[in-house]
């Protein structure tokens, strides 16, 4: 099942491709048969962002593709310094704890989060789940499904660009307080 539906995604990826390429080719070409260099060369680098553009789209959808409008963006920042806050509140209470270093240390010996313990102690365990269920709350109050939210932080991981911007927004909503 998942081959099938591997290969229906790669086929409609390939299909959009070739689309594009078949429109694409003219506007490159042109300038190449009458003899443009110039203008051939500087529509392919303009031609190239699009079709990475459209690319995006395509693999990630109209709602996470290239383009991130404004508001998207200020409540992804939004959500994302509302969680770091809840965090750190979190740890600086499991920090209190006489336990927390015994823990801390366990995490780090099997290179994981507090969080994600096999058997975190029980003060963890309700500080675990108090930072899941807000952060749950956050990402939809913010207007997004967790899939969405989880979408925009791998992308961000990957394009600097739009992490640079995230990051700016974080900021900004920081120093508006």
């Amino acid at each position: 099942m998942k081959l099938v539906t591997k290969l229906v995604a790669n086929k409609g990826l390939f299909t959009a491709s070739c689309l594009i390429l078949g429109l694409v080719i003219p506007f490159i070409a042109e300038p190449l048969i009458n003899g443009d260099r110039s203008s051939a060369i500087a529509q392919t680098s303009a031609t190239k962002v699009q079709l990475n553009n459209i690319l995006k789209q395509t693999i990630f959808g109209d709602e996470f593709g290239a383009e991130f409008s404004d508001d998207k963006v200020t409540r992804y920042a939004a959500a994302v310094n509302a969680i770091e806050n809840k965090r750190l509140e979190i740890f600086r209470e499991a920090k209190n704890n006489s336990n927390w270093v015994d823990v801390a240390n366990l995490a780090e010996s099997k290179q994981t989060k507090v969080c994600n313990l096999a058997q975190p102690p029980e003060f963890l365990q309700d500080l675990c789940s108090q930072l899941r269920i807000f952060t749950e709350k956050e990402i939809h109050r913010r207007g997004f499904t967790n899939k969405e939210f989880n979408q925009i932080t791998r992308q961000q991981r990957q394009d600097p660009s739009l992490r640079k911007t995230i990051q700016a927004k974080q900021m900004q909503l920081r120093g508006s307080k």
